[in-house]
């Protein structure tokens, strides 16, 4: 057993790419030694930092076993003549393996004899294989703009100037790129610009931080945090660090040092958002909020130096985050000096979709939905047209323009300093909630209504010009939308079907598009199905809820927690096996599409057991249709336990297909009663009970 080492170090590698760039090159190269039965640990790792990629692989295989191989060739009778004479397939195939044809052997099978020749085949080694699979996954990485320096020939996605590849202590050779490997890397290039030598495979991680880089990226960005929210702590406030943020952050410093830099209050008028995209978008700056989550005239950036003049390096960063600010600033007052009311007639220039129309158009169908929708949701419908007629306004600013990702919140900002109403302001604001699993969703119900009616347009839309998620890709993020939709509803117990929104949009549309309702229809289910999934709730127990059509996401939501818990329940086994039974025996009769309407008649009552069930049915029918018009499901299903022991005797007692067919027509009439009785929260009889 061996341990390896490789490096590839660089220019500096762009931080968005790095890790992806690292992964790829590690899981190509592990993928092919796998597939030749190399092993090694679990704990093999990549390492990446802004001028180096590098895997580690511990404990693996140094030597495959060799291994024999029968190798066939062609039919004996192929491979002679009568007289026993080699023809030239026999020869050929000799000379394949690389013996005398006297030297083959014969196999028999069930279509006659072949030749045949066993084949040592020598283990390959490690430093063999290695180069050329370290070759064939550099060429694979996923590189869109690959660049050539110099005069060569070859590329890649920055310059490339030292390779090290080690097995323990031994070089394994390899050349790329013009260069050949050793051991020896480059250290930090400012703190130790010189070359080092790296004497074992496993010495790495520690004798690069000797050099001042700290190649793990993981105890990097676990340094960065611990460090950015410490010098925000000196100052009582609390840094605010994205995970997306830190990652890239990760990937521009091999040797992490926080600063913690000020600016002027006076920047503090403008927006938050816009102060913090700026710091972070266009600098990588943490920004800093108090306690109580206000912003302070704070930040922190990432040196990757430890400057002995600590001064200058707080005031350089400073330096630059002031014009980013001031561009903030500039911004938000040209911005409110242009009422968002003015931007609504370039709403009919700015096109949506070239088959749906502007964007003007969508305004109007949202307005149109907005209306649909209000009785069931309490906002005023004046402030629902005036919020529709805004709502994408705030395209056309300057801030916007150059900050994309505050879109909406801006328009909120704008809509409330020029004197909309707050409800018109906070539905703005909001119209893009939930952006993400887990994001906070609209504050209130006009805002619920406004970004519902916004993603189904879209949704709808898209899906009826024809271009509809396939497979992985899905360029308008509908997937997206489809569960911020099911989010707000669910969560904010909205009493509107989604089935009738769909279809309520549909009509909206500018051409006829409600032949698209059953696949739209479709694809939310399967959201919806994947999202509870998910949560860890059964397959079976969805697909019954499913089954039982409730109208609205809250119902569904009750609906699969009561039946879940149902489902834990000694008594469910009788009753899910009873609507099983029921099911068939029903679906078997001629009477399947009709035993719906059919009475059940006491008087045709043959067996003591018919009458206890169908008392026991009388007397809980009418508290169990209370409970679940209530939508108190658990204790419906409570109520349904008394059915269980009357259930399995009845099937014990009862032969449902008798030759009397006036019998056997009421037997199954009374299982279709119970049948719907007991499913009327789920589908029972697609629970599986173990």
């Amino acid at each position: 057993m061996a341990d390896i080492l490789f490096e590839l170090g660089c220019e500096e590698l762009p931080p968005k790419a790095l890790y992806g760039l690292a992964e790829a090159l590690f899981t190509g190269v592990t993928k092919q030694l796998q597939a030749e039965g190399f092993e090694f640990g679990d704990d093999s790792r990549w390492y990446a930092s802004p001028r180096r990629l590098a895997f580690y692989l511990h404990n693996i295989t140094e030597q495959l076993a060799d291994k024999q191989t029968e190798k066939r060739g062609p039919a004996v009778v192929a491979a002679f003549d009568d007289q026993g004479n080699a023809k030239p397939a026999a020869m050929g195939f000799a000379r394949s393996v690389g013996v005398e044809v006297s030297e083959l052997g014969r196999i028999e099978t069930d279509k006659g004899d072949y030749l045949a020749y066993t084949v040592l085949e020598k283990g390959q080694s490690i430093e063999t294989v290695l180069p050329e699979m370290i070759v064939q996954s550099i060429k694979k990485m996923p590189i869109p703009k690959p660049m050539r320096w110099g005069s060569n020939d070859y590329s890649f996605i920055r310059p490339v100037h030292w390779m090290v590849l080690l097995k323990d202590s031994e070089v394994i050779p390899m050349k790329m790129f013009g260069l050949e490997t050793s051991n020896q890397s480059l250290g930090h290039r400012f703190h130790h610009n010189d070359y080092i030598i790296i004497n074992h495979a496993n010495d790495y991680v520690a004798v690069m931080q000797d050099a001042h880089i700290m190649v793990d990226q993981v105890k990097r960005e676990q340094l960065i945090k611990k460090q950015v929210l410490a010098a925000a702590a000196s100052v009582d406030g609390v840094a605010q660090i994205s995970p997306s943020l830190l990652s890239e952050v990760s990937s521009i410093v091999e040797k992490p040092v926080a600063v913690l830099g000020e600016f002027s209050k006076d920047f503090l008028a403008v927006p938050k958002e816009a102060l913090i995209s700026s710091m972070e978008k266009h600098q990588k700056y943490f920004s800093v909020e108090s306690k109580e989550g206000e912003l302070m005239p704070y930040f922190v950036a990432l040196a990757n130096i430890d400057s002995k003049n600590p001064a200058a390096v707080k005031k350089g960063f400073e330096k630059v985050i002031t014009p980013r600010l001031a561009d903030a600033r500039f911004f938000w007052e040209k911005d409110q000096a242009r009422p968002l009311a003015d931007n609504i007639p370039l709403l009919e220039k700015m096109v949506f979709e070239k088959t749906l129309g502007t964007l003007a158009d969508k305004c109007n169908r949202i307005k149109a939905l907005l209306h649909w929708m209000q009785p069931n949701m309490s906002y005023q419908i004046i402030d629902a047209d005036r919020t529709a007629e805004l709502l994408k306004t705030d395209l056309m600013s300057d801030m916007v323009d150059e900050f994309p990702d505050l879109q909406g919140l801006m328009g909120g900002y704008y809509a409330q300093a020029q004197g909309e109403s707050g409800e018109v302001a906070k539905a703005i604001r909001d119209q893009y909630l939930p952006r993400f699993v887990g994001d906070q969703l609209p504050e209130t119900a006009l805002g619920q209504a406004v970004a519902i009616a916004d993603k189904v347009d879209t949704l709808c839309g898209i899906f009826a010009v024809g271009k509809k998620p396939t497979g992985s890709k899905d360029p308008f993020a509908l997937r997206r939308a489809a569960l911020s939709v099911i989010n707000t509803l669910k969560d904010r117990k909205i009493q509107i079907s989604y089935a009738e929104l769909i279809k309520q949009s549909l009509e909206t549309m500018p051409f006829e598009a409600t032949d698209n309702f059953k696949d739209i229809h479709s694809f939310f289910k399967e959201r919806l199905r994947n999202q509870y999934q998910d949560q860890g709730v059964s397959h079976d127990v969805v697909n019954a809820v499913t089954l039982a059509l409730p109208l609205t996401l809250d119902d569904f939501d009750q609906r699969i927690q009561a039946t879940s818990a149902f489902k834990k329940q000694d008594y469910a086994k009788s009753l899910i096996e009873a609507n099983k039974r029921a099911r068939n025996i029903i679906a078997k009769s001629d009477l399947s599409s009709q035993i719906n309407d059919m009475q059940v008649d006491t008087n045709k009552f043959e067996v003591q057991q018919e009458h206890v069930l169908f008392d026991e049915l009388q007397q809980l029918k009418s508290q169990f249709e209370a409970s679940v018009k209530e939508k108190n499901y658990d204790k419906s299903y409570q109520l349904l336990a008394t059915l269980a022991e009357p259930l399995d005797r009845y099937f014990e007692d009862v032969m449902v297909n008798v030759d009397d067919e006036s019998i056997r027509d009421n037997r199954l009439a009374q299982l279709s009663q119970f049948s719907r009785l007991t499913s009327s929260i789920a589908e029972l009889s697609e629970l599986v009970k173990s």
